[in-house]
């Protein structure tokens, strides 16, 4: 993450801003608060089956994540490190991965629906498949794995 000092998080805080963000997806927006993590330190961070949805984790550094079946519709992931993350079936449609680096994440059978991946690593990525680039957003800076090329 070029130079960038990122913020260090406890287990206890990071609870309750998932708990926080899980009320506040369930009332409509209405009570809790919306997940900001952007910019925070998650390396490694197991996120089992949660739901994220509409989270701002920009610029989150999520190297080797485990975030299987995870919720992250419409959230922003923009300028987020995710390179050897585990997305399998993680729910992504809508979000915004612009700038983000996803080289080495097993993305099977992840949904891509009109995500942003412009600008997007997804070099030696595992899993992606030529429909799941059709449906999301990309364009020439989209750095795809060489099979899909």
């Amino acid at each position: 993450m070029n130079n960038t000092i990122l913020h260090e998080i406890s287990k206890d805080d990071l609870k309750h801003i998932l708990e926080n963000h899980l009320v506040w997806i369930n009332t409509n927006e209405k009570e809790g608060k919306q997940a900001n993590l952007a910019g925070y330190n998650l390396r490694g961070i197991v996120l089992l089956g949660e739901n994220l949805k509409k989270a701002n984790l920009k610029g989150a550094y999520l190297y080797g994540a485990y975030l299987k079946n995870s919720n992250f519709e419409k959230a922003n992931l923009s300028d987020a490190n995710l390179r050897g993350a585990n997305l399998r079936w993680v729910n992504l449609q809508g979000a915004n991965l612009s700038g983000s680096n996803l080289m080495r994440a097993d993305l099977h059978e992840s949904n891509l629906k009109e995500t942003n991946l412009f600008g997007t690593n997804l070099k030696m990525s595992d899993g992606l498949t030529q429909r799941q680039i059709d449906q999301s957003q990309t364009n020439k800076t989209t750095e795809l794995p060489s099979i899909l090329k």
